[in-house]
């Protein structure tokens, strides 16, 4: 029986240093995680590779219009000194009235306007992941989401600083609670590429 007993013990001990070897933690005797979620309240995220959903609300427009407008009239006369001219010219046989008063006038006169117009709206919802924890307990988050449709690839990428009072008890929050928010909305396909300038066009768009 004793050594049985003994048995046991060396084997209790041999697993015990083989699992404190291998970095197995002890027990604490607590139930309570520190990394679990809450049983009362909904998750939200809060730490380090969480997710949650953005929900994208852009509404973007801009118009500005430029107008100039110059002129400018020169004029010059010489009648004073027709006199001279004559009594210079005489010898020559001009005729006088080839010395009559003279003078040149100039005139030019520049008009440009410019106007553009432009206006987007982007809505739509994807997931972003939890990049990092500033110290005052800001989430860092990124995320994209890219859609391809009769080849055609339409790609969101949103990052940005979020406070975690603003996440919505159903982990959401809106796009423009985003601190330092970066929305980008490119497309790319038959259609993106009909929407682009072509390269004769843009030529002449930059020389005139």
């Amino acid at each position: 029986m004793r050594v049985a007993m003994a048995g046991l013990v060396l084997a209790w001990s041999g697993w015990t240093c083989a699992a404190l070897a291998q970095g197995t933690p002890r027990p604490t005797g607590s139930l309570f995680s520190t990394d679990g979620g809450s049983l009362f309240a909904d998750h939200r995220a809060h730490k380090v590779g969480d997710t949650l959903t953005i929900l994208v609300q852009e509404t973007a427009s801009a118009s500005s219009s430029a107008s100039t407008k110059t002129s400018r009239n020169d004029s010059v006369n010489f009648g004073g000194v027709t006199g001279s001219l004559r009594g210079l010219f005489r010898p020559l046989g001009i005729k006088r009235d080839l010395l009559g008063p003279f003078g040149a006038d100039a005139k030019t006169a520049s008009n440009g306007q410019g106007q553009t117009t432009r206006a987007g709206t982007l809505v739509t919802q994807l997931t972003a992941v939890v990049k990092e924890i500033l110290p005052n307990g800001n989430l860092v988050i990124e995320g994209s989401r890219t859609v391809g449709v009769n080849a055609e690839r339409q790609k969101v990428v949103i990052s940005g600083v979020v406070r975690p009072q603003d996440i919505a008890p159903d982990n959401t929050v809106s796009s423009v609670a985003l601190a330092n928010a970066s929305v980008q909305y490119d497309g790319k396909g038959p259609v993106g590429d009909k929407q682009r300038r072509g390269l004769l066009s843009t030529l002449f768009g930059w020389l005139f």
